[in-house]
C-alpha cells in the first residue's frame, strides 16, 4: 500500500521510533491560540499540526451559539514507549492540567509559555488546560485544546478499489451528505484527508468509514436540508463500521446509525456550536469503544437492545445528557452495558444566570421529551467518573402520561467530583401517577466529593415513593 509505504518511511525517517506525524492538506490554517510538538524516546521533537475551529462559524445560525470560541486540536498515532508532549501557548500560565484525570497525566510548566506531559497509551484522549483560561460555571474554556493519540490503522483500501472512496491528502468538498451508491464498501479518509460534507448509507450492505482523516460541516449550515439528521448517516443497513475519523461542526447529529450490529470506534467529535449536535444514536447491540466526544445535545441515545458503550471521553457542553433515554414516544431496549466513560466537562450552567436553572434535558443520566410507553429493562452502567461541578447528576422523570415501567438499573461506581452548590437544582427519580413506573434501581457506590451516598437524604436526591419502588443505596 502506497500509504503504508510512505508511513513506514515517515517511522524510518523519525530515527525508527514508533510515532507517526499525519500530514496536513495544503491551506488548510493552522491554530493561532497553540503548537503542539511529540517526540518519542531520543528523537527530536516534531510539530504536529494543530486545527482550528472556531464558534464565529455559527453565530446568528442559532441562538445557543456563543461567539469568539475556539476548538483547536491535534492527532498523532504511535506504538510501543510513551510520547513526551509539549503544548506552547499564547500567554503565560503557572498551572496546566490534562483530562480525564483518571489518566493520571502531570502537566507541568517547562517554561514560559510551554506545557510538558507524557502520553502512555495511543486510546488516549485528552483536554490541556491552563489557569488563565480554567472556565467555570459562569463561562467555559474560552479556547479549547484537544490532542487525541491513535493506534497505527490495521487496513488501509487500495484507492484502485471500484468499491472504495479513497480521499487522500487534499481538501474535498463534498456538497453536503453524498449518498453512497450501492457498490460503495469502504469509504478511507486517509491522514491528512479534509473532507467538507457528509456521508449517507443507500444499501443494506456493510459500509465501513474510516481513516485518520477529518470531515468537516463547517462549511454548511445549521439544520442543512442536504444532511439526513448528521454528519454520518448509517440508518440504512447492518454491520457498518466507523473508525478512526474526526468528526467537527456538524449541522446536526455527529453520528446517527439506527441500523443493527454498527461499530463505531476511535471517533473523535469536536467543535459542537448549536444545540443539536448530538454525539451517537446507534441501533440494536451496537457498539461505542474508546471515543471521545464533545457535543451540544445528547452524546449516548440509550435507545436499542444490547446497546455496549465503553471506554470513552465525553465533553457535555450547554445542552444535552450524557446518557439519554427519552424523546421518542416509545422507549424499549433491554440488557445494556455502559461502562468507563470519563465526562470532564458538564457545561449546562455556562452563560446562564445564578442560581442556575435547566431544562430536563440537562443531566448525566436523563429522560427528556415526551416519552410515554416504557418496557427498559436490565441496564447497568459502570465507573462513571464526572470531573469539576456537576450541576445535576440524573433527572430521571416520566411525562405524566406515561405507562410502563424502567427496571433492573444497576448503577456502579459512580464519582462525582462536587456537585455545584450555588444552583438550585436537585436529582430526582420520578414516575406517572397514570402507570409509568421506576423499580429496582440499584445504586452501589455512588460518590459525591468524596463521600458515599447512602440513602437520598444524604444527597441532593428526591424520590417520589408513589411511582418509585425499591431504589437501593449501597457502599458495599
Amino acid at each position: 500500500m502506497l500509504l503504508a509505504l510512505l508511513l513506514f518511511f515517515h517511522r524510518m525517517w523519525l530515527g525508527g521510533t514508533d510515532l507517526i506525524i499525519y500530514p496536513v492538506s495544503p491551506g488548510v490554517v493552522s491554530s493561532d491560540k497553540f503548537s503542539v510538538e511529540v517526540k518519542q524516546g531520543s528523537s527530536a521533537f516534531q510539530g504536529s499540526f494543530v486545527y482550528i475551529s472556531h464558534s464565529n462559524n455559527r453565530v446568528g445560525q442559532s441562538p445557543s451559539v456563543k461567539p469568539n470560541r475556539t476548538v483547536s486540536w491535534t492527532s498523532f498515532g504511535f506504538t510501543g514507549d510513551s510520547v513526551n508532549v509539549n503544548v506552547i501557548t499564547v500567554k503565560d500560565f503557572k498551572e496546566c492540567t490534562v483530562r480525564p484525570e483518571s489518566y493520571g497525566i502531570p502537566c507541568t510548566r517547562l517554561r514560559e509559555k510551554t506545557a510538558s506531559f507524557e502520553m502512555t497509551s495511543n486510546t488516549q484522549k485528552i483536554s490541556v488546560e491552563f489557569d488563565y483560561d480554567y472556565g467555570s460555571l459562569k463561562s467555559d474554556i474560552v479556547d479549547k485544546l484537544l490532542i487525541f493519540a491513535n493506534p497505527p490503522e490495521t487496513y488501509v483500501p487500495e484507492p484502485s478499489n471500484p468499491s472504495v472512496l479513497y480521499y487522500g491528502c487534499d481538501v474535498y468538498d463534498l456538497g453536503g451528505q453524498l449518498q453512497l451508491s450501492s457498490n460503495i464498501r469502504h469509504v478511507y479518509l486517509a491522514p491528512g484527508a479534509f473532507v467538507n460534507g457528509g456521508f449517507r448509507t443507500t444499501s443494506r450492505h456493510p459500509v465501513t468509514i474510516s481513516g485518520r482523516g477529518i470531515l468537516s460541516g463547517a462549511k454548511y449550515r445549521f439544520h442543512d436540508p442536504r444532511f439526513l439528521w448528521g454528519l454520518i448517516n448509517v440508518d440504512i443497513g447492518v454491520n457498518q463500521t466507523v473508525e478512526g475519523i474526526t468528526m467537527v461542526d456538524s449541522p446536526q447529529f455527529f453520528y446517527r446509525g439506527l441500523s443493527s450490529y454498527n461499530v463505531v470506534r476511535n471517533i473523535k467529535t469536536v467543535a459542537p456550536w448549536t444545540y443539536n449536535s448530538d454525539g451517537i444514536g446507534i441501533g440494536a447491540y451496537g457498539l461505542v469503544e474508546d471515543s471521545f466526544f464533545q457535543t451540544n445535545d445528547d452524546t449516548f441515545k440509550v435507545y436499542n437492545d444490547g446497546l455496549t458503550v465503553r471506554r470513552c471521553v465525553v465533553w457535555q457542553a450547554q445542552n444535552g445528557a450524557v446518557f439519554q433515554f427519552g424523546w421518542w414516544k416509545q422507549r424499549k431496549a433491554k440488557n445494556i452495558f455502559i461502562g468507563e466513560i470519563d465526562v470532564i466537562h458538564t457545561d449546562w450552567c455556562t452563560f446562564k444566570k445564578q442560581p442556575c436553572s435547566l431544562s430536563q434535558n440537562d443531566a448525566v443520566l436523563d429522560l427528556g421529551g415526551r416519552t410515554t410507553a416504557f418496557n427498559t429493562t436490565n441496564v447497568t452502567i459502570s465507573d462513571i467518573r464526572v470531573e469539576g461541578q456537576c450541576p445535576r447528576i440524573f433527572y430521571f422523570v416520566m411525562d405524566p402520561m406515561a405507562k410502563g415501567t424502567v427496571t433492573n438499573f444497576y448503577l456502579n461506581n459512580w464519582s462525582i467530583q462536587s456537585q455545584a452548590e450555588s444552583t438550585k437544582l436537585y436529582n430526582e427519580l420520578r414516575g406517572a401517577y397514570l402507570g409509568g413506573r421506576i423499580k429496582s434501581w440499584f445504586f452501589n457506590r455512588l460518590y459525591i466529593s468524596g463521600k458515599c451516598i447512602v440513602d437520598p437524604g444524604s444527597a441532593n436526591i428526591r424520590v417520589d415513593l408513589n411511582t418509585t419502588f425499591n431504589i437501593n443505596f449501597s457502599c458495599a
